[in-house]
C-alpha cells in the first residue's frame, strides 16, 4: 500500500503491482498555485513536484444573465405603464 501525501495531508494512496510500481491520482483538498511536493511512503519515501496553476474562467455566463435580467425587467416595464 502507498499513501500519498502532501503538506501533511493525504492525497492519493495506491497499490503497488508485483515489480512495486505504482499510478495514482492526486487530489489536493485545497486549491492553491505553485509548486506542491507530494510524499510517496510505503516503506521507501519517495517524493516528487506537482505544480497547480490557477486560472480564470471567462465563459460568459454573467454577461449572458445580466442581458436575460434587463430584457425581462425591460418587458415587465412596457406591460406595466401599457
Amino acid at each position: 500500500m502507498v499513501t500519498l501525501t502532501s503538506d501533511g495531508a493525504e492525497v492519493g494512496s495506491a497499490l503497488t503491482d508485483s515489480s512495486g510500481a505504482f499510478t495514482a491520482p492526486v487530489e489536493f483538498t485545497r486549491i492553491e498555485a505553485g509548486r506542491h511536493t507530494v510524499v510517496a511512503e510505503c516503506g521507501a519515501r519517495l517524493t516528487g513536484a506537482v505544480d497547480q496553476v490557477v486560472t480564470r474562467s471567462s465563459g460568459g455566463q454573467t454577461g449572458t444573465l445580466v442581458i436575460l435580467v434587463f430584457f425581462v425587467l425591460a418587458g415587465s416595464t412596457v406591460i406595466r405603464f401599457r
